[in-house]
């Protein structure tokens, strides 16, 4: 690990050293994952099947996020795991079983953390309920990545290589940086149009507004075929792509464009509370509407728009940043800094 690395990297890899240093240990070990959603779901599947004593804990946002459906798996199987007012005590111990079945209509990860221990307790057979449930593409993903042999009936075998190791979930970003910029070139490195990441989705819903992406030995190069060409109403279907919402949604207002996000309702149990985060923020800047499950966002000239600077709440979201970063130069944010918790360089405001 290094100091490029993103900080959920980094936490993710000191809490895999401390458990490698502290297993079976009689004494509860703090495992603090601080507002790293992944590793606090991943890590509860590691720790049941490890021997030790642990309290799995993070910030208060974080142990607000869902995670009673993983619990009730594993302690359906055995696992020693009880909630605790600043977190989860887990007792590591022995399990298995040969098949099991999880409901991810609130996340995804609740599967991923299953395969990522299916070797260690047998499983053979994982049934994921919904079978529209979120973000089903990072199940695949973590299927091509672990190579797990474990049957997953409701979902297609993984057809997509792993590609290179970018993150497409943050390439949103870049794009959305051309479509604002044409007369500039942008190259996304370290990303594959055949990528398994299902985040990938963004080249082509870009191409559909007249980004074209060029693949490269080093990455994907962007180009805008029309500059002055309009974009009409655009509906997304983001169930599966949440991570790509809030660089979408300033993106309407910039342009200005009109875009409808459907299948928004699991952005309530993200670092914050995003469709309703977006929607007051960016009131200011485009016509909202916004239910249980969908969003729409009318994009208003400029002159319409508040004298700069441009204020903007980030609640401490790291993909909130990326989005109101679009502003430039005259925004102002509260929090930059948490942006690093998926991408270490990103640019500050004033490079824009």
């Amino acid at each position: 690990m290094n100091d490029d690395e993103s900080t959920d990297v980094q936490i993710t890899c000191r809490a895999l050293q401390m458990i490698h240093a502290a297993r079976a240990t009689s004494e509860f070990v703090r495992i603090d994952v601080r507002d790293c959603g992944t590793a606090y779901r991943f890590m509860m599947a590691l720790l049941a099947v490890t021997p030790g004593r642990w309290l799995l804990t993070g910030t208060e946002r974080l142990l607000q996020r869902p995670m009673e459906e993983l619990a009730d798996v594993l302690t359906g199987i055995g696992a020693n795991i009880e909630r605790a007012p600043d977190g989860w005590h887990v007792v590591g111990r022995t399990l298995h079983a040969e098949s099991l079945t999880v409901d991810c209509t609130r996340s995804s990860q609740y599967a991923s953390a299953l395969l990522l221990i299916a070797s260690e307790i047998g499983l053979k057979t994982l049934h994921v309920t919904p079978a529209n449930a979120s973000s089903i593409p990072y199940i695949q993903l973590t299927r091509t990545v672990t190579h797990a042999d474990v049957a997953v009936p409701e979902l297609p075998d993984p057809v997509k290589p792993l590609g290179r190791v970018g993150d497409w979930s943050a390439a949103v970003y870049g794009y959305a940086m051309a479509l604002l910029h044409p007369e500039d070139t942008f190259e996304l490195l370290n990303v594959s149009l055949e990528s398994a990441q299902g985040d990938a989705v963004v080249a082509e819903w870009f191409r559909e507004m007249g980004v074209e992406s060029k693949e490269t030995e080093k990455g994907v190069v962007l180009q805008v075929r029309n500059p002055n060409a309009e974009i009409g109403p655009i509906r997304f279907d983001v169930s599966q792509h949440l991570d790509l919402v809030p660089v979408l949604a300033a993106l309407a207002c910039l342009l200005p464009a009109d875009f409808t996000f459907e299948g928004i309702r699991n952005l309530a149990f993200k670092e914050s509370n995003r469709a309703s985060t977006l929607a007051e923020q960016l009131a200011p800047y485009a016509g909202i509407e916004l239910d249980d499950n969908k969003l729409r966002i009318v994009g208003w000239s400029k002159n319409q728009w508040p004298q700069p600077p441009y204020l903007f709440n980030t609640y401490h979201d790291h993909r909130l940043v990326m989005g109101f970063s679009l502003f430039g130069a005259n925004a102002q944010l509260d929090d930059v800094e948490c942006v690093h918790k998926s991408w270490k360089n990103f640019p500050s405001l004033g490079d824009l």
